[in-house]
């Protein structure tokens, strides 16, 4: 999953999760992952210094806060990722240059902070963590790099990786791991281009010919299941782009896109299935959904309901552990809405509301 953020050039920053939702047990009073009876949310705000959390209803997806949320943080948090042991919350923080460490209550689902932080490098905006929790990565905005950290399974303390931070062109924005975590992609939004990095045991490594050109504005990323396909949200385009992947892990544009989206796309996530596609279209405050062409990729707008309206400037679509929905921010309402999903049309249709005291800028779920 994959979260983004406007580079500072931009003014507005955004963070979205794209496909990085972990999983988790838990007891029947809403502890870390809830049971049957429910699961949990984390939301950064960076306004707050602090990380809302709220229980979700696994049968109705009504949301129920959490006594103490938001919880004190660090200097603007800006991204959210859980382990999937579902002990742990981390959090980049955007102006303290760190990234703070949280543990959960196994009872309540409220979270404590770990002293001390753990040194970033420039301006951290974004977290990725790879499937098996072993990994965290850390996209420093202003710096143009990652730092890359082990995580210790049992405390869930980070290690810098030899030679962390690691250089990844300007203004990093967007990222997305390939399936296999091989591949680290990196949207450059000040250079039109998706940057590509190797993984191996924590360590990146450019790819030749990074960054590869794709449109103008690039904010929101997403890999394919089959990890073959990557799509990219071209802000200032308002477009979607598709880039096959070689074996290299270099870009070339599937012929047939960019398809058009809404008014200034900044987010991209695929349905539980991978057979549908979204972006969230931040300056037309709607969703757009397409299906997608089973042989090339393409994007095909649905028939109906191939744009769908929500609150005023929606910034990322975090899809549920149950595939039933996409958790969506507005910024502009200060509220996090799901989109039910219809598993046999894709069309979406809006459900449960929460409304913060701040905007949010990335959530992060167990199951």
């Amino acid at each position: 999953m994959m979260i983004r953020t406007k580079p500072v050039s931009l003014l507005l920053m955004c963070v979205s999760l794209v496909f990085l939702l972990s999983c988790g047990g838990g007891g029947g009073n809403g502890g870390s992952g809830g049971g049957s009876g429910s699961h949990l949310a984390y939301a950064a705000i960076p306004t707050d210094n602090g990380i809302a959390a709220f229980r979700i209803s696994n049968s109705s997806g009504a949301f129920t806060t959490i006594f103490g949320s938001p919880f004190p943080g660090g200097s603007s948090p800006a991204s959210v990722v859980v382990h999937p042991g579902n002990k742990f919350v981390y959090a980049a923080n955007q102006s303290g240059n760190d990234i703070s460490l949280f543990t959960i209550d196994s009872s309540t689902g409220a979270l404590v902070e770990k002293a001390p932080r753990t040194p970033a490098d420039v301006s951290p905006t974004l977290l990725v963590m790879d499937s098996g929790g072993s990994f965290l990565f850390a996209a420093n905005q202003s710096s143009g790099t990652i730092s890359a950290y082990s995580i210790d399974a049992g405390s869930g303390a980070l290690t810098a990786i030899p030679g962390s931070p690691f250089p990844c062109g300007p203004t990093p924005v967007a990222m997305a791991l390939a399936p296999s975590g091989n591949f680290l992609f990196v949207a450059n939004a000040n250079l039109a281009g998706v940057s590509v990095l190797t993984v191996n045991s924590g360590v990146l490594h450019l790819v030749t010919g990074s960054p590869f050109p794709v449109g103008h504005g690039p904010l929101g990323l997403a890999v394919a299941p089959s990890g073959n396909l990557l799509y990219v949200a071209n802000s200032f385009d308002s477009t979607l782009s598709v880039m096959s992947v070689a074996s290299t892990g270099a870009l070339s544009l599937v012929p047939g896109t960019p398809v058009t989206a809404g008014t200034t796309p900044v987010a991209v996530a695929f349905d539980s299935t991978g057979a549908y596609v979204y972006t969230a279209n931040e300056d037309s405050s709607n969703i757009s959904a397409f299906s997608i062409n089973s042989t090339t990729g393409v994007p095909i707008a649905l028939t109906t309901n191939a744009t769908v309206s929500v609150s005023t400037n929606p910034i990322f679509l975090t899809l549920d552990p149950s595939g039933k929905y996409f958790l969506v921010s507005s910024q502009g309402t200060k509220t996090i809405t799901e989109m039910k999903i219809d598993s046999t049309t894709g069309t979406l249709t809006s459900s449960n509301t929460t409304t913060t005291d701040q905007p949010v800028t990335s959530i992060a779920v167990t199951k």
